[in-house]
């Protein structure tokens, strides 16, 4: 045999397919400069471009018909375009469909048999949910055609339709077919991150935030996750991760935004051509180009330089790279999402982080609970937990008197505090249920529906830092004043000295509620 024949593209004129002609060793049975297979790589109505070129396999379509003249006739008609099987009823057509892989059938639905026509619809998409299914009838009764779409079939064609009307209908049912199978692809992606990186919890907050994810998956706008440390912002992140045409995850790069030093960081960001500077010894791609069509991950933006700020900057308005070295720049496609634990908004009030560069990140803001905030998750997130650790093959439990006290403790440290704490009590006790006393002295200790003390606060504030303290202390503040100005924003923004859109950020940040009432 010769090699491998590359098809030229089919187009179409006025509506009508125009087979194009191809150059190489000519296919079996096609005479050279004949019409040819199909690549077809072709535009349909909704204007998406999306090819089901298989280069070493030609589609394969059975006709399933008892008129030997229509079969004789449809294999002519896609000689060199498909490979065909003949079944002349319904069992031939299965047997067939359980020993090969079909893409296609061509179905008469008046086919003499009583049992044949619209009934082996329903029999043949059992054998296999993906078959695309033409019917093929000699009569235009519109009430069968309409009956046959719903049983599950892709088209309709006449039996005296030309060969261009038919192969046109089987190319565009094997096109549908690609689209729907790339799309299930996608959705299989797609679902797999997320049991990767699993948005546990049945609480209304997470619940809401699904919601939002879902929403905010669909659009290419910058995004910056707001949440305590601990929160889980990279799982949000990593939630908002796409597919590509192909079925294939869209690139997700992470970067920590503290660890990216001004010395180095254009050629982290940007990458560097071979000799750019001292040990440059071959071209490198940066981050943006590693990432390019996908997500570039900024973990506690807050921490980057004001003059990486200004690097990037140029990058997220220009939507090009030039690397390090080069004078060419490299236009790019990319989405950047941001976390931060920090009130950016404050830090840009203070000079510390830029407000221009703040404008075009926080397009599509999504906030993320504190664990204290969704307490009805906790047993769902140690369950998870102890999946993950593995419990040296134990089937472990938690009393219920432990969970309750897990569920009393206000966790500074949020979603990775509980994972340690589980951690803690999978390697240390030895029975197969874990009872308030295999718990940490820190959540042992603490009575359920009891309010933390001045020691509890001091203990947690320490296994929280420094940050999450100062956060704490101004959640209590601003509760305690807005129940003091009775909800009154305009008093209490002056009481505080604080501008308006600046309070309502932060009381939406802790989730303080400001009610209904009319402010004066």
């Amino acid at each position: 045999m010769g090699a491998p024949v590359q098809i030229g593209a089919n187009r179409f004129k006025n509506g009508r397919m125009d087979w194009g002609k191809y150059s190489g060793p000519p296919a079996d049975g096609v005479p050279e400069g004949g019409k040819s297979g199909f690549t077809h790589s072709f535009t349909l109505q909704f204007g998406a471009s999306v090819g089901y070129h298989e280069r070493m396999r030609l589609p394969q379509v059975l006709v399933c018909d008892d008129d030997s003249i229509f079969q004789t006739a449809t294999r002519m008609s896609l000689k060199g375009k498909c490979d065909c099987r003949s079944a002349y009823n319904t069992d031939e057509a299965l047997a067939i469909l359980r020993n090969h892989a079909i893409d296609l059938v061509l179905l008469d639905v008046q086919m003499r048999t009583s049992d044949e026509g619209l009934k082996a619809i329903p029999k043949l998409k059992a054998a296999d949910g993906e078959l695309a299914i033409i019917m093929s009838s000699g009569l235009k009764d519109f009430q069968t055609v309409r009956e046959a779409m719903r049983l599950g079939a892709t088209d309709y064609v006449a039996k005296d339709a030309g060969p261009e009307e038919l192969a046109l209908t089987v190319f565009r049912a094997l096109e549908k077919r690609a689209l729907l199978r790339k799309s299930s692809q996608q959705d299989f992606e797609v679902a797999a991150t997320q049991r990767r990186h699993p948005l546990l919890g049945i609480s209304p907050k997470i619940q809401a935030l699904r919601k939002t994810i879902e929403r905010v998956r669909l659009s290419n706008a910058n995004v910056v996750i707001q949440g305590e440390t601990g929160t889980g912002k990279e799982v949000v992140a990593r939630q908002l991760r796409r597919s590509a045409a192909d079925g294939s995850l869209l690139p997700f790069v992470a970067v920590d935004s503290s660890t990216i030093q001004s010395t180095t960081a254009e050629s982290i960001l940007f990458g560097h051509e071979k000799g750019a500077f001292t040990g440059a010894e071959r071209a490198t791609k940066g981050i943006f180009e590693e990432a390019s069509g996908g997500i570039v991950y900024f973990d506690e933006l807050a921490n980057m330089s004001l003059d990486i700020q200004a690097k990037l900057l140029r990058v997220i308005q220009e939507k090009e790279v030039t690397r390090l070295g080069s004078t060419r720049p490299l236009p790019l496609e990319f989405r950047v999402i941001c976390a931060t634990n920090k009130d950016l908004e404050k830090l840009c009030a203070e000079g510390r982080f830029k407000d221009d560069l703040w404008q075009r990140l926080n397009v599509l803001p999504i906030e993320l609970p504190p664990l204290r905030e969704r307490r009805e998750d906790i047993p769902l997130l140690v369950e998870h937990f102890v999946q993950r650790q593995g419990a040296s093959g134990r089937n472990l439990t938690f009393t219920e008197a432990a969970l309750e006290n897990l569920q009393a403790y206000s966790w500074p440290g949020n979603i990775r505090e509980l994972a340690n704490v589980v951690a803690y009590v999978t390697a240390m006790t030895e029975a197969a249920e874990v009872d308030l006393a295999d718990l940490p002295p820190k959540i042992r200790d603490r009575r359920p529906g009891i309010p933390s003390t001045a020691a509890d606060s001091e203990r947690e504030a320490e296994a929280g830092g420094f940050y999450e303290a100062v956060e704490r202390f101004e959640k209590d503040l601003l509760a305690r004043e807005l129940s003091r100005n009775e909800a009154n924003i305009s008093r209490m923004a002056l009481a505080l000295r604080m501008d308006r859109s600046h309070l309502y950020t932060k009381l939406r940040q802790y989730g303080l509620h400001t009610g209904r009432k009319t402010e004066k």
